[in-house]
């Protein structure tokens, strides 16, 4: 069954951010804001994403059967927790890196986004 939820947390938190940054003005600041990467193929990108997003949903679910954790509201409490991490890692990027705040806005809400579902449909399964 722990393979089904992280499967299932895995294209539900990637179809979430899918939609996030389809949204048009989401779409337009990102746009406007940051600069793609040369030489790396949309697939490529897209893959990173859904590879980022399998091992959130493995490290959730490993954190939830490690502390003894049930439930989709245990495991929607812990995503949004964690949610501290991206947190951290976009206002480095803001204060030294230059990232424009707005782009970083949309960046945590993708993550706080994925981390609650992720956490929600784990924990459902546990």
């Amino acid at each position: 069954m722990i393979v089904l939820a992280i499967s299932l947390a895995t294209v539900a938190s990637f179809i979430a951010s899918a939609v996030l940054y389809a949204i048009p003005p989401v779409a337009a600041v990102i746009s406007r804001t940051s600069t793609p990467r040369p030489g790396l193929p949309m697939a490529a990108q897209m893959a990173s994403v859904a590879l980022r997003s399998l091992i959130v949903s493995c490290l959730v679910a490993g954190l939830m059967l490690a502390a003894g954790w049930h439930g989709a509201g245990s495991g929607a409490l812990l995503g949004l927790s964690l949610c501290a991490l991206p947190l951290v890692l976009l206002l480095g990027g803001v204060v030294h890196e230059n990232t424009a705040l707005p782009a970083a806005g949309i960046h945590l809400l993708d993550w706080i986004l994925k981390l609650t579902i992720i956490g929600a449909i784990v924990g459902s399964f546990l």
